[in-house]
């Protein structure tokens, strides 16, 4: 269930991060998603860990062999994005609180 949610979501998330595509491949981004592209260049740690999704959803190093394995390194995965997500935002808090 968490892997269907979790490929399911870099799936949708893939054609939005046209950087980090093969040259010979483009996509033509809308609003949304070039917004989407900005925001994640802001936070390169957070776009790092989506492309490490993507890399184990699509078993880019043919090591994720059973369902299982594989939860265990979303979850991982997901454990990580949570901690540079926090770590940004309380930068941003920082960054703010000075500004005052």
């Amino acid at each position: 269930m968490l892997y269907n949610f979790i490929y399911k979501f870099t799936m949708e998330l893939k054609p939005y991060m046209s950087e980090f595509m093969n040259d010979n491949e483009t996509v033509e981004l809308t609003g949304s998603a070039s917004e989407l592209a900005l925001r994640l260049q802001a936070h390169p740690n957070i776009s790092a860990r989506i492309l490490s999704l993507l890399d184990i959803v699509e078993n880019s190093d043919n090591n994720c062999e059973t369902a299982s394995g594989t939860e265990l390194k979303v979850i991982s995965e997901l454990q990580k994005l949570g901690n540079d997500s926090l770590q940004d935002w309380a930068n941003l808090q920082e960054k703010k609180s000075l500004s005052l």
